[in-house]
């Protein structure tokens, strides 16, 4: 019943009021494809877990082979993690620019030490310069209060913009990640 209202009401309109119906609807159709573009360049979150006090994080994931495909293409498990490392580190530049982060890497739920890696707020802001930054992701941080009359450690849900890894920037990243060594096993 609703088609044949629809239909009706299509044949009735004025040459104007058609063209108007056409741009509107291409429009939607353009938006509509934007975002579906946006979905599919948006990154799955891997689970894990990142802690933090005062400049030193820890990253701790469950996988214990990091050389598995990620999304199902080819950056890897381990590329995604380094990525995460610098996006995090990138985003707490903006509050903190002169400093630099230590990350301590560990897969296996902590079993294995992956290393250390010195990530400095110009690596990080030349690295989002190299790939630019797609769509936030939630990223689940705990920060360390320090105990004593600071507070138990609290956990925030951040909006962590992720760095644009599409196209031709995806292999790129894989031989910067292969490159990216630890300072420390």
């Amino acid at each position: 019943m609703m088609t044949i209202i629809w239909i009706r009401t299509i044949v009735m309109m004025t040459p104007q009021k058609t063209f108007k119906l056409s741009l509107l609807l291409t429009l939607l159709t353009a938006l509509l494809t934007s975002i579906g573009v946006q979905a599919q360049n948006a990154r799955k979150s891997l689970p894990m877990n990142i802690f933090t006090y005062e400049g030193i994080y820890e990253l701790t994931v469950p996988d214990t082979q990091t050389t598995r495909s990620a999304y199902g293409g080819k950056l890897r498990i381990y590329d995604a993690h380094i990525a995460k490392m610098f996006e995090v580190t990138y985003q707490d530049c903006l509050q903190f620019p002169n400093a630099a982060r230590e990350w301590y890497y560990y897969a296996g739920n902590g079993n294995i030490n992956m290393g250390t890696f010195y990530i400095t707020c110009d690596l990080a802001r030349d690295i989002v310069s190299a790939y630019g930054l797609g769509t936030p992701q939630n990223t689940k941080i705990t920060f360390d209060q320090g105990g004593g009359d600071y507070g138990p450690p609290r956990t925030e849900n951040l909006p962590i913009p992720t760095l644009n890894l599409n196209g031709g920037k995806e292999q790129k990243w894989i031989n910067f990640a292969k490159n990216f060594k630890p300072v420390s096993r």
